[in-house]
């Protein structure tokens, strides 16, 4: 309804302009056949006159078919229901199928009625189901052995493959493909949990190296304290014995420290390392008036004989 007053507002507020035709002349009148020809302006309002009577016309089609439809419904609503039972045995009894035998149609009838106290009992109302079903499986299978069928598969029976081997082979390589990388990822996760693992062990490593280090540090600063006070060191003598040889062994790796060449060596006492290196070779009062240092077989060699050794012994 609100469709066709917004159309007839529109119609209200539109302008209509009448067509004009021009005036025909009659053939009497001109010897010239003329046709009458419309004004501009008319062709395009009679155009629009047409299509607001198809809009009208389909609004009043669209408002029919709405109101059956409401209708209809309204009468299946207010139908009543009628359970006719005579009528619909009468009706299977006609076009049932007889003389046939039971393997044909494999039709059952449970021998009682179901019968569930309480329709709205999920439970009670299954359980009766499944027993009216279990009752049928077995008086057919009696049948179906009175009729002579085979219906259980027989033991070395072996059905054919709904797929190939070629495409089970495929599918197998799938499987073993996707474990494959599922162990792959797996055993990477577990690398880098024993790489962060063994970091965290070896730090933990490092400082308990750290710390016995500095206690053993302690225990020989103690011991060096005692030894200086003079106190009694007779008690724990495993103890002292096995600091005096960590002592010895760290004395000997400092002692057995790589040396200088000889020849830098005496380089450096007789010019000095480091310092002033002008004037290092002049004379100086001491050097000139002093012979201290004056030795007369400098520069000989020396023979070592016997008269010499024996000269030195009697000495």
């Amino acid at each position: 309804m609100s469709r066709k007053s917004d159309r007839l507002a529109r119609k209200a507020t539109k302008k209509v302009n009448t067509p004009t035709v021009e005036k025909v002349e009659s053939a009497e009148e001109s010897d010239d056949d003329e046709v009458p020809v419309l004004e501009q302006g008319s062709e395009g309002e009679d155009v629009e006159q047409d299509s607001d009577v198809e809009e009208e016309n389909n609004d009043d089609d669209e408002e029919q078919d709405s109101e059956e439809e409401v209708s209809t419904k309204k009468s299946r609503a207010l139908r009543p229901r009628i359970n006719n039972e005579d009528a619909m045995i009468r009706l299977t009894e006609s076009f049932k199928l007889k003389g046939l035998p039971w393997i044909e149609t494999m039709t059952i009838t449970s021998t009682e009625p179901v019968v569930v106290e309480d329709v709205k009992d999920d439970m009670a109302r299954e359980l009766a189901f499944y027993q009216q079903a279990l009752e049928a499986a077995k008086l057919g299978r009696e049948l179906v052995k009175k009729a002579g069928v085979d219906f259980s598969r027989p033991e070395d029976y072996f059905a054919e493959m709904l797929k190939s081997d070629e495409h089970m082979a495929k599918i197998r390589q799938r499987l073993l493909d996707e474990s494959a990388s599922v162990k792959a990822s797996e055993e990477a996760k577990r690398q880098r949990q024993l790489k962060k693992f063994g970091k965290k062990v070896q730090v933990e490593k490092q400082l308990e190296r750290q710390k016995q280090k500095t206690e053993m540090l302690e225990k020989i600063k103690l011991l060096k304290r005692k030894r200086k006070d003079g106190g009694d060191l007779t008690l724990n003598d495993d103890f002292d014995v096995a600091l005096d040889k960590a002592d010895t062994n760290k004395r000997a790796k400092t002692e057995t420290k790589p040396t200088k060449n000889h020849k830098r060596v005496a380089k450096d006492a007789k010019y000095g390392f480091g310092g002033k290196k002008r004037f290092a070779k002049s004379n100086t009062l001491e050097s000139t008036s002093g012979l201290g240092g004056y030795n007369k077989m400098k520069g000989k060699p020396i023979y070592k004989g016997k008269g010499k050794v024996t000269a030195s012994k009697k000495k």
